[in-house]
């Protein structure tokens, strides 16, 4: 189920980019990660709990799960990955060529049978919008089924939710934009009130 991972992690070493775990994980789930311009705070979907043993073992900074499931039998992973990006002269960062990158290594990965699509871009509980991408095949199931990106300007948030076969695909889906809907990406120095 998380094997597109495996390939993902590759690519992102091209673009220097440096993973991250969160600086703090609050008793209810909740993620806190202060990255350079943005304190990001990253809340799970109501009945989720966060994983952090098995899924950074996965490659993931951390993930999601349903409440009283195993990370290895889940139904559902929302996989959460924090990159630092670091920029040298040789080789400089742009959300477009990672996204680039990633959906290459995806099609390579599954084949020419998947089809990738751009939805509309999600907005998170601070009207940031995240890029959103729909895997979808014809003749295979996909476990990875969508990914969104937070470009945070020094870090990026990459986004993963990966299905068991036995998953409702449209349930999980809508559990997952709720999930993202959540996120607070706050400005240093300002005071969360909502």
């Amino acid at each position: 189920m998380k094997n597109i991972y495996t390939i993902l992690i590759l690519f992102f070493v091209t673009y220097s980019l440096s993973a991250s775990e969160a600086d703090s994980l609050y008793e209810n789930n909740t993620a806190f990660y202060e990255g350079k311009t943005y304190n990001y705070i990253i809340s799970p979907p109501v009945d989720f709990q966060m994983n952090t043993v098995e899924s950074t073992d996965d490659g993931y900074s951390f993930a999601f799960i349903p409440n009283g499931e195993n990370y290895s039998e889940a139904s559902v992973i929302i996989g959460i990955n924090i990159f630092k990006i670091k920029e040298n002269r040789n080789n400089s960062f742009s959300l477009e060529k990672l996204i680039e990158g990633d959906t290459t290594a995806i099609r390579k990965h599954y084949g020419k049978d998947i089809q990738i699509s751009e939805v509309k871009a999600i907005q998170s509980a601070t009207t940031d919008t995240m890029r959103t991408f729909y895997f979808n095949a014809s003749k295979t199931i996909l476990p990875n089924v969508m990914m969104s990106y937070l470009d945070g300007k020094s870090e990026i948030l990459i986004f993963d939710l990966s299905i068991s076969d036995k998953t409702v695909r449209f349930k999980a889906e809508k559990i997952y934009l709720e999930c993202l809907q959540r996120i607070k990406a706050l400005t240093k120095g300002k005071i969360d009130v909502g």
